[in-house]
C-alpha cells in the first residue's frame, strides 16, 4: 500500500463546475484495529463517489491489512507521518501535507486522531484550503498524562482550533469536554456517532441456548463457567491491569468465573506475564484478534472495559446490541450507551474496589443481568450506524462547502 508520494501530488488539476465532485482528502496518524480508525476508513468508503473524490494519507505505523480494499491509487503512505512526537519528522510531514494538499487543491481537508489533526489541520491552513474539518475521536489531554504533557497538548488543540472550520466529536462528552477547555466555538461543533455495522451483534443476541453452548465448547469452556468478556486493544490505556486485580480479588468467591480477552497489541507480552505472576493463568484467557468478535461476546455473560480514556467506547455499543450487561469504568462516552442500572454499571475509573464489588454482584445475580441485557439492546438505535454517520457527514460537507462558497 506504500505508493509514491508522486501518486496524489501529481493528480491532475482540472477545472470544476458545480456538478464536479467535492475534491477532499482524509488526514490519519495510522490505520490499525481501533474505534478512529475504522471510523476513518468507513467514512472514506462510504462516501458517494458520484458526490466526493476523496483521498487518503496514513502515517507509515499502519496495519497494511486495514487499507485493504481501499483503491491504492487514493492512499499515500507517508513515513514522517509517526505517532510519537519527532521534531524533525513532524516538520518535514507538515511540508509534504501542505505542498500535497496545495497541488490536490482539495476542497475539504477532514482530519483524524491527535498528530494528523495538529499537522494536518496547520498544513490545510497553509495550503489554503477553503474547508478544514476536524473529527475528535477522545481527548488528547486527559487526566491521565503528566500535568505538564496534559497543558502542551491543550495548547496544541487551542492553536489548531483557529485553523477549524468545523469539529465532529464522535459524542457529547467529549465535545462538553473540549468546550469547557476553551477550544473553538460551540457554533464550530456537531457530534455524529461513530458508525459501526451491529447487524453481527444483534443476531448474536439473539443466539439461542444451543448455539451459545456450541461456541462455549470452541472456546474450551463448561456449562458452569461464569463467563466476562473485554474486547479492547492490548495497551496501556486500556487499563486491562485494573481489571485483572479486580479479578484477584474475586477469585476465591466465584471459582467459575472465566475473562476472555479479546484483542491484539504491543502489551500483550507484558499483560500475559502480569496474569502469571498473579496466578489467574486458569483464569483469563488471551484470544487475540477475533474475526467472530459477535459470537464470541453472544457467547458471554457479562462485558467489560476499564479504558482510562475514550471518545466513545465503540464495544459498549456492539456489547449492548449482543445483549450483554456492561460494566465499565466512568469513561468518556460511557453515559451515552450504559444507564447505571438498567443495562449496566458505570464506576469510578481505577477504582478496583467498586469494579470487584459490582462484578461479583453481577456475577450472584444472572436474571438481573439478563434483564439489563434486553434494556440494552432496546437502546441501539439508527443513531450508531455506518449508514446514519456517512449521512450526516455527507450534509455537514455539503453544508460546509456552500457556507464558504457563500
Amino acid at each position: 500500500m506504500n505508493q509514491p508520494e508522486a501518486v496524489l501530488a501529481d493528480a491532475p488539476e482540472r477545472r470544476r463546475d458545480e456538478q464536479s465532485p467535492i475534491r477532499m482528502l482524509h488526514v490519519i496518524t495510522r490505520i490499525v484495529r481501533g474505534g478512529a480508525d475504522e471510523n476513518t476508513l468507513y467514512t472514506v468508503r462510504g462516501l458517494d463517489p458520484r458526490r466526493y473524490d476523496v483521498d487518503l494519507v496514513v502515517g507509515a505505523d499502519s496495519e497494511p491489512e486495514g487499507l485493504i480494499g481501499l483503491d491504492p491509487a487514493r492512499v499515500l503512505t507517508m513515513s514522517e507521518l509517526v505517532r510519537d512526537p519527532h521534531p524533525v519528522k513532524d516538520v518535514i510531514a507538515l511540508l509534504k501535507l501542505a505542498a500535497l494538499m496545495r497541488r490536490g487543491r482539495y476542497q475539504i481537508v477532514h482530519t483524524h486522531t491527535a498528530k494528523a489533526g495538529f499537522l494536518g489541520r496547520l498544513a490545510a491552513a497553509l495550503a489554503g484550503t477553503p474547508v478544514i474539518i476536524h473529527t475528535v475521536h477522545g481527548v488528547t489531554f486527559h487526566d491521565h498524562l503528566p500535568r505538564w504533557q496534559s497543558w502542551f497538548y491543550l495548547t496544541l488543540e487551542r492553536i489548531a482550533a483557529r485553523f477549524t472550520d468545523q469539529f465532529v466529536t464522535v459524542g457529547e462528552d467529549v465535545k462538553a469536554i473540549y468546550l469547557r477547555h476553551g477550544i473553538g466555538q460551540a457554533s464550530a461543533y456537531q457530534t455524529i456517532y461513530s458508525g459501526m455495522p451491529l447487524a453481527e451483534y444483534l443476531e448474536a443476541g439473539d443466539m439461542s441456548d444451543l448455539e451459545r453452548a456450541q461456541v462455549r465448547r470452541e472456546l474450551g469452556l463448561e456449562p458452569r463457567h461464569q463467563v466476562v468478556a473485554m474486547a479492547a486493544r492490548l495497551e496501556a490505556r486500556k487499563g486491562h491491569a485494573y481489571l485483572f486485580d479486580a479479578v484477584a480479588r474475586l477469585r476465591d468467591r466465584h471459582p467459575d468465573l472465566r475473562v476472555l480477552i479479546l484483542g491484539e497489541g504491543g502489551d500483550r507480552t507484558a499483560l500475559e506475564s502480569r496474569v502469571r505472576e498473579q496466578g489467574l493463568d486458569d483464569i483469563v484467557r488471551f484470544l487475540g484478534h477475533r474475526l467472530d468478535l459477535p459470537r464470541v461476546l453472544g457467547a458471554a455473560d457479562i462485558s467489560v472495559l476499564t479504558s482510562l480514556w475514550e471518545g466513545l467506547p465503540r464495544v459498549l455499543v456492539q456489547s449492548a446490541a449482543a445483549g450483554k450487561p456492561i460494566l465499565t469504568f466512568d469513561v468518556e462516552g460511557a453515559w451515552e450507551v450504559v444507564r447505571d442500572g438498567q443495562n449496566g454499571f458505570i464506576v469510578p475509573t481505577r477504582d478496583v474496589g467498586a469494579f470487584a464489588e459490582r462484578l461479583g454482584q453481577m456475577l450472584q445475580d444472572r436474571s438481573r443481568c439478563d434483564a439489563m441485557g434486553r434494556s440494552g439492546r432496546a437502546r441501539v438505535t439508527q443513531e450508531w450506524t455506518v449508514e446514519t454517520m456517512v449521512d450526516r457527514l455527507d450534509t455537514l460537507y455539503q453544508r460546509c462547502t456552500s457556507d464558504r462558497a457563500a
